[in-house]
């Protein structure tokens, strides 16, 4: 993961600055807002922050598939959020928001009570975006309460009642979801297919990383069926488009993101995904007290949805939070237009693509355990260093 910039702004001008009723609302727990925690708490501004937020853990996603395929435990790929403001004095609320109304700068909870604020970030992610009529199988998505589905998942097969696990979606994720299935149920006899519209995985990265997921997917027993656009699954069959089926006992979907339906009611401007869409300060484009990062936000000049955005995104939302606050112009996160693509492979190897380029090995397993930690280390209890 990059490292991140120092925030630019002092403490002993920022405390004198924000008064009592500036109160800054966080929804969403998402790797945009642990950073903004950590900077205004650094600059002790928790108190004037809330954050709502439906679970007390956030898991980070570049760690989902070393979770999946054992690697790691639940606490190494969560971050203990009401421990983070707990540790910085944020008021920490863990329910979810099902309306928010930014004329009158109000946010619905889930028990009909409202909370006010003067600026508000919304960080909530994304929700799984299946076929039409599609309502079976298990979604990565929402991360946080994929845990939940990956246990029913291994109970079902320590029963041996799984056998053919289909896992739709060739970009990085389906690829490492599979790859971590593969190593999860080693020798239970598990059958791993992945399937999508494409003629082959990775459709988006370099012609070398493709070749290299390829070989290693032959290696590793995982079968793939290209240009498989699912539209429908029933009684134990996944069904293509043109006509072709496959047998799944189960189906793991990786598909693209969606959004959270209760936005298109706030009257917030949304693009046609029904994503917030922002301007380059990552503030939104209808209401200026409105910021939204990660997932959720679409931007001006755009990109996929990925943890690396959002985490590159963080330091320049506290900041502007601040400067908004302030009246002072804002800063503009600029997005890379080449980013390295970290790929996780069994037997603890890693793909590292950028740039055309691709190689493989243990040692860029290695190099990205050491890049995830390093991001986990920054919101641990006590940690001071990482800044």
């Amino acid at each position: 993961m990059p490292q991140v910039a120092p925030c630019t702004v002092s403490a002993h001008r920022i405390s004198d600055m924000i008064e009592t009723e500036r109160d800054i609302m966080l929804l969403g727990g998402g790797h945009s807002h642990v950073e903004v925690i950590r900077r205004l708490g650094q600059l002790g501004l928790g108190s004037r922050i809330t954050l709502v937020s439906p679970g007390k853990h956030a898991p980070y996603s570049g760690m989902l598939p070393g979770y999946i395929a054992g690697i790691y435990g639940f606490e190494d790929f969560h971050i203990d959020l009401q421990a983070l403001c707990a540790r910085f004095g944020v008021t920490f609320q863990e329910t979810v928001a099902s309306h928010i109304d930014p004329d009158r700068r109000v946010v619905r909870l889930a028990d009909g009570s409202d909370l006010s604020y003067r600026q508000l970030s919304i960080d909530i992610g994304s929700t799984p975006s299946l076929p039409s009529g599609i309502t079976g199988g298990i979604s990565v998505k929402p991360i946080a309460s994929f845990t939940d589905r990956l246990s029913c998942l291994d109970r079902l097969i320590g029963d041996g009642n799984l056998l053919k696990l289909v896992v739709v979606g060739q970009g990085v994720a389906g690829v490492e979801v599979a790859f971590a299935l593969r190593q999860r149920f080693a020798g239970r006899g598990v059958q791993i297919t992945l399937v999508g519209r494409s003629t082959e995985p990775l459709r988006e990265r370099s012609f070398l990383a493709r070749r290299l997921v390829l070989r290693q997917m032959k290696r590793a027993g995982i079968a793939h069926q290209g240009s498989f656009d699912v539209v429908g699954f029933a009684n134990g069959e996944l069904v293509s488009r043109d006509g072709r089926r496959l047998g799944a006992d189960e189906v793991i979907w990786t598909t693209s993101s969606g959004s959270q339906g209760f936005l298109r009611d706030s009257g917030l401007l949304l693009d046609a995904g029904g994503f917030i869409r922002v301007g380059a300060s990552l503030r939104s484009l209808s209401h200026p007290d409105v910021f939204a990062a990660g997932d959720v936000a679409s931007l001006v000049d755009p990109r996929p949805k990925a943890g690396v955005f959002a985490v590159r995104q963080g330091p320049i939302l506290a900041e502007n939070i601040l400067r908004s606050l302030r009246g002072q112009p804002l800063l503009a996160y600029r997005p890379q237009r080449s980013w390295l693509v970290l790929i996780s492979l069994p037997e603890n190897q890693a793909i590292a693509d950028k740039w055309g380029l691709a190689v493989s090995g243990r040692w860029v397993a290695r190099w990205k355990d050491r890049i995830d930690r390093r991001f986990m280390q920054r919101y641990a209890s006590g940690d001071q260093s990482a800044r």
